[in-house]
């Protein structure tokens, strides 16, 4: 079926769902995960030439990094900006959490007024709390990716420093050399703190906020161990050697144990994902018995409860189904 519009361009409709809303949708989410991947790429870029790049931008550039820089001084402390600030950081994004919250601000509030001029009240309300969902959805999906590769490339991290160390070099050019030769987002980190380090803070203090950043307590025990070093003295290399053996081993239980409760977490997935495509096949198969739950306010508040009790049971599943190590 083919709506026509006043501009002369013809777009397809599904089930009789407002072409504009429906495909203005599609593109804000693809609009969505095409930005935070592009950001996700920022982490590859070289400091000088991230600041060389500042330089020349023009002055609406300037104005927006240096509102953007005061709007972080005042909400720094703030516990959901630190919150976004921590997982822009591990994802690498070249954006503020002020700026973050900007972006997402705008395109929920042109969703949700597109969602009121052509459906009505109920779809700019739909559009007020899809839209920031989905933004958070998409960063924390990289949060947790980039997490999860620093876990599984720790012990090998761990395995080249301890090379390192023994081949004769010092604890800062063995760090450097896992900063070159370690596969990202590792390099990035070590980099990182090889950075801070240059610039007068110890190692031991940046290592154990990449251990937070990251999630990890792994790494806290690679920090403690670079600790007692420093402190007392020992052979670091045997003591990164027994680390990394054990990290391996615990890998080896935790891929044993999600191989064991695969059937339990696809049907938790299963069990989620039924109610909503079951009644979104209802809506495009028979849009007016899907109405009497999006015409009417008795409808509304079924529908309300409907995914109130949906999220509350896929959390319960999820938890169900989750081990920690």
């Amino acid at each position: 079926m083919i709506s026509p519009l006043s501009f002369g361009l013809a777009i397809p409709t599904v089930g009789g769902v407002d072409p504009l809303l429906l495909w203005g949708g599609v593109f804000v989410v693809l609009g969505l995960v095409v930005a935070f991947t592009i950001e996700s790429q920022t982490r590859e870029i070289d400091p000088e030439i991230e600041a060389e790049m500042a330089d020349k931008a023009g002055a609406l550039g300037r104005l927006r990094s240096g509102v953007g820089a005061r709007a972080d001084r005042q909400l720094r402390n703030v516990g959901v900006v630190k919150a976004v600030r921590i997982k822009l950081e591990v994802v690498g994004a070249n954006v503020r959490p002020t700026e973050f919250f900007g972006s997402v601000g705008a395109v929920t509030v042109v969703a949700a007024v597109a969602g009121f001029v052509t459906r009505g009240p109920t779809f700019a309300l739909v559009a007020l709390v899809l839209v920031p969902l989905i933004a958070i959805g998409v960063l924390d999906s990289k949060v947790k990716k980039q997490r999860a590769s620093f876990a599984e490339q720790l012990p090998e991290m761990l395995q080249l420093l301890a090379g390192s160390l023994r081949a004769g070099m010092s604890l800062t050019q063995a760090l450097a050399a896992v900063g070159h030769e370690s596969p990202s987002p590792t390099r990035e980190e070590i980099r990182k703190v090889m950075t801070e380090n240059r610039l007068g803070r110890g190692f031991v203090e940046s290592m154990r906020e990449v251990a937070g950043r990251m999630e990890s307590n792994d790494f806290e025990w690679v920090v403690s161990a670079v600790e007692i070093h420093e402190d007392i003295g020992g052979n670091l290399a045997d003591v990164l050697d027994r680390v990394a053996a054990t990290i391996r081993a615990r890998n080896r239980v935790q891929g044993q144990v999600k191989a064991l409760s695969a059937e339990a977490r696809m049907s938790g997935h299963v069990m989620t994902l039924l109610p909503p495509g079951v009644f979104a096949i209802m809506a495009v198969a028979n849009p007016s018995y899907a109405a009497e739950l999006t015409d009417s306010s008795a409808g509304h508040t079924v529908l309300g409860a409907a995914v109130v009790m949906l999220f509350l049971g896929g959390a319960w599943l999820r938890n169900m189904a989750k081990f920690k190590f």
